[in-house]
């Protein structure tokens, strides 16, 4: 075989192969433009339903009128939480505190960005 025909295969070779760190990259990038979008509308919807109670960082130190007064959302005792305990007291409520259920409010992707901004919280 001549070099000419190697040269030939080996370009033809490379013009066939799939550009798999593109596709990668193209992943990446709309992954990370969802989880950004999740996390601005878990911001929003914080801002609309929690903020009241537990303050713009989280704390819980915003609405001192009720008792037990409401969780500091930065507290390992919180943060520690699995996701499925923070969002079934984000769906159903707190026994024995004022956190309400927010099941007829929030939709399940809600739910979730609300607990992903939660989360954030701790950083």
């Amino acid at each position: 075989m001549s070099l000419r025909s190697i040269m030939v295969m080996l370009f033809l070779l490379l013009l066939c192969s799939p550009m798999e760190p593109d596709a990668l990259g193209q992943a990446n990038d709309r992954s990370a433009l969802r989880g950004h979008y999740e996390l601005q509308e878990g911001r929003r919807l914080y801002e609309q339903y929690c903020r009241f109670c537990h303050g713009e960082q989280g704390k819980g130190k915003a609405y001192d009128k009720v008792t037990p007064p409401p969780a500091d959302l930065t507290a390992e005792t919180v943060q520690g939480k699995s996701d499925t305990e923070l969002m079934s007291i984000i769906h159903e409520g707190e026994p024995g505190s004022p956190m309400g259920a927010w099941k007829w409010a929030l939709s399940e992707q809600d739910k979730r960005n609300v607990l992903r901004y939660i989360r954030s919280l701790a950083h």
